[in-house]
């Protein structure tokens, strides 16, 4: 719709047929008659601003709207639904304003209770409560300074209760639901720059915060006598020109600029362009294009990096800006491009359905590969995209001219094959691949069930998750978006990939708080509810969601992740004694059954104490078993299928797969965790994983076997006994063998005990993984490794097998 058309019709609604072009706010009475997508969110009662060059809508009742992690928020009353120029129609819907109250680094839940429009202005009136009577008001004004393209807002918090509050922190939330943004701000060197830019379809909006800054340690206003106010201001901005709008930014924040111009040269085809500061890497400008142009945008006098993705080339130069220099405009042009057919088959000349990664080798950087275009879709991307998944006829693949190492790979149960290539500009050889099963896995499936796709959090779409987990060999892949059900059955049938992986449908139950994170499956796709029959997460008491995912789908897996990666780590958030597991705090629960021990590639410090966690539960006698899973938000530098699970199933594998005799495997622990070694272990010829085994004459003989594949390297097996590590085995392997280790253990055990068997290489699975660990630490990168569920002995002969320490985890009373 034009933007005289769309303007006729909104003053229609608000006032009628008399034309007027001056500021109106009115009450929507019937949303049906806006123009899309407004009906999609504003509902009957919402206050709607325009001057017929923007429009702004403020919620006038309570309804739930999600996150881009699908968080529904309770009560939306008196924010920012929607701020646009008159006529933009690409992604309309906001949340801006949400009043963000803390005590003592604890939430407080707001509520609005009324939003009234006043003169030129709209006020919503809200309050909170809290521990120790802590009573507060909230009074949130709105002025539409719409000639000057923006809301002011201005916010205060007064305490109206009769005691001082202590710690408080207050402010307002700035929730575009979008992923895709930039600022410039940095705390020590850019303090005056704190705004951030999201780049729409056809508009773009800005938060700008001139209050002062407040630290975890120094909250603002940290304490609030009663009847003391406080107050805070900001601005949204909306234009149709980055450039423009971040001129009215720098005038906001006082400070000078000059206006520089990119020249991207003849480039045909999307392009990312990315300015940030050298010293800080604050990003002072970024935007797809569609097609090359001359980019000419304000930024401060400094020295600048500009990154040029001209996917899939990426192309980087700096210049300064000082007020002094005579040229404003500086080049950043696309490379020549290589084309060569890529293809991967086996010894008999079948396709394997594998992947090909492109590193670069200096000075030629890594490939770009295009992602989905973030401003188009609203969410996350791929930022780093190096891969691709060749089909049956091959793939025709574009690279910079200059020099390659491709690594060919399905996994760790694959051999792979490298080759160092030199592209040249034009048509250049065909390179195929060849690549064999090289590790027999009879009897076992491979499972990563913690993968992520953009109906939450992650970086792709569904087709695009479902290659890459096939190219690495998983063989059931359950989808867990935060609180939502995720079905990849209709994609995995339209790819025609069935015949390689099922699929699974499942749910990362996400706190709000970070409390908790697990994952359920298998779960019903339930389209009509929200979340598509994701269990809400309103009420964070442990106890109590998982109670809800059973009852909402009777038999689902109760899969605790990350247990402890800061900020998102159930055990210690609940403050789970890390030493001994001998005491947590209140509400903390532990009737889940399973539990992540390696969550991703990374045998780091969460994953190493996550471990020792679960050493502590066995021994007092919870019947927690583990699994390894990904977390996959992207595909490369985040590979699905590092760490994984092999379960012992000998069902019918594919779309045939039996999902209910796979889930009680994994139940009952009859599975092992691994980035890549393939663990067997048989305790008196008989038992395994999951299984009680009597001791015989005061011993148990373990025979043990470890395989891998040829590239793959293994050094240690290690048995552990109740949560003890014994002398390790150093393996001799020879170079390329695939069996690793054989040997029979003998263990005196005349009690009940538990055991398992972990295994560890020193040679980085780089560049097979090309995942760091998160903490940045180089010793941590992926390496093989593997550990078992445990196998229980009755020692006693009892025909069970006790805890090791007689007390359970007590559960004690918060502080």
């Amino acid at each position: 719709m034009k933007k005289a058309a769309l303007f006729t019709v909104l003053a229609l609604i608000l006032c009628g047929p008399a034309f007027a072009a001056s500021l109106e706010i009115k009450a929507v009475q019937d949303p049906e008659k806006l123009p899309a997508p407004l009906p999609e969110f504003v509902r009957k009662g919402d206050l709607l601003a325009t001057d017929g060059k923007y429009l702004a809508v403020i919620a006038g009742s309570d309804r739930t709207m999600y996150s881009t992690i699908n968080y529904d928020h309770p009560d939306i009353n008196g924010f920012i639904l929607a701020f646009a120029p008159q006529g933009a129609s690409g992604r309309l819907a906001t949340q801006f304003g949400a009043p963000a109250v803390r005590v003592s680094n604890q939430p407080l839940m707001v509520s609005t209770r009324s939003v009234d429009r006043t003169g030129t202005s709209v006020v919503a009136l809200s309050s909170c409560e809290g521990p120790g009577e802590v009573r507060l008001e909230v009074r949130t004004r709105y002025d539409f300074a719409f000639d000057a393209g923006r809301i002011n807002i201005t916010a205060e918090v007064r305490n109206t209760g009769k005691a001082t509050v202590e710690g408080l922190s207050f402010g307002l939330g700035a929730n575009a639901v979008q992923n895709y943004n930039f600022s410039p701000f940095h705390a020590s060197v850019f303090p005056r720059l704190n705004f951030r830019i999201y780049e729409r379809p056809d508009h773009a909006l800005a938060w700008f915060n001139p209050n002062p800054l407040e630290t975890s340690e120094k909250p603002l206003p940290g304490t609030l006598r009663p009847g003391q106010a406080h107050k805070v201001t900001y601005s949204l901005l909306a234009g149709t020109d980055i450039a423009d709008l971040l001129q009215r930014l720098y005038r906001l924040a006082r400070v000078g600029v000059e206006t520089v111009t990119l020249d991207l040269g003849d480039f045909q085809g999307p392009a990312e362009v990315l300015v940030s500061d050298v010293a800080t890497g604050a990003v002072f400008f970024r935007t797809f294009l569609g097609n090359s142009t001359k980019l000419s945008f304000p930024v401060p006098n400094g020295t600048y990096r500009a990154q040029g993705h001209f996917f899939p080339a990426v192309v980087e130069r700096s210049f300064s800006v000082d007020g002094r220099a005579a040229s404003r405009e500086w080049s950043l042009a696309a490379p020549k491009f290589g084309k060569l057919a890529v293809g991967i088959r086996d010894k008999r000349g079948r396709h394997v359905p594998g992947k090909v990664s492109f590193i670069g080798l200096a000075p030629t950087p890594s490939p770009y590969f295009m992602p989905d275009n973030p401003i188009e879709t609203g969410r996350s991307w791929e930022r780093f995209k190096n891969s691709v998944f060749p089909p049956q006829d091959g793939l025709e693949v574009v690279l910079p001219a200059g020099t390659y190492l491709a690594v060919c790979s399905r996994g760790p149960e694959y051999t792979r094959e490298t080759r160092i290539l030199e592209i040249l500009e034009g048509p250049n050889p065909g390179l195929d691949f060849m690549i064999e099963k090289a590790v027999d896995t009879r009897g076992l499936i491979s499972l990563d069930s913690h993968l992520h796709t953009r109906k939450s959090d992650g970086a792709m779409g569904i087709p695009e998750r479902l290659r890459s987990v096939v190219a690495e060999g998983i063989e059931v892949a359950v989808a867990s978006d935060h609180n939502f059900i995720t079905d990849y059955g209709p994609d995995l049938e339209a790819l025609g990939l069935g015949s390689h992986l099922a699929v699974i449908a499942g749910n990362e139950v996400t706190a709000r708080t970070g409390s908790i994170h697990y994952n359920t499956f298998p779960n019903a796709v339930r389209p009509d509810e929200p979340g598509r029959g994701a269990i809400s997460v309103r009420d964070e008491t442990p106890g109590a969601l998982f109670a809800l995912s059973r009852e909402k789908d009777p038999g689902t897996l109760i899969h605790v992740s990350h247990p402890r990666w800061p900020g998102l780590d159930y055990f210690g958030f609940y403050k789970l004694d890390p030493e001994s597991g001998a005491s947590a705090e209140a509400p903390f629960d532990l009737s889940f059954e399973v539990m992540e021990a390696l969550n991703g590639a990374v045998l780091n410090g969460p994953n190493r104490q996550s471990i020792e966690d679960w050493f502590n539960l066995l021994n007092r006698g919870y019947p927690v078993r583990i699994v390894g899973a990904s977390d996959a938000h992207t595909i490369d530098g985040g590979e699905p299928g590092y760490a994984r699970t092999y379960v012992h199933y000998n069902g019918p594998k594919g779309e045939a797969l039996d999902v209910e005799a796979l889930v009680k495997a994994v139940r009952e622990g009859r599975s092992f965790v691994s980035t890549g070694p393939i663990v067997s272990v048989r305790a008196n010829g008989r038992g395994t994983f999951g299984d009680v085994v009597a001791a015989r004459r005061g011993r148990v003989d373990l025979d043990i076997v470890v395989t891998g594949a040829p590239w793959m390297d293994v050094s240690e097996v290690r048995v552990i006994v109740n949560g003890i590590r014994r002398e390790p085995f150093i393996v001799q392997a020879k170079p390329g063998a695939v069996v690793k280790f054989r040997d029979r253990v003998s263990l005196p055990l005349d009690r009940d005990a538990w055991v398992a068997v972990e295994v560890t290489g020193r040679a980085s699975l780089y560049p097979l993984v090309q995942q760091r660990s998160r903490d940045g630490q180089a010793e941590n990168a992926a390496l093989p490794y593997a550990l078992t569920n445990p196998i229980f002995i009755d020692g006693d002969g009892d025909g069970r097998s006790d805890p090791v320490w007689p007390d359970k985890v007590a559960i004690k009373k918060k502080d």
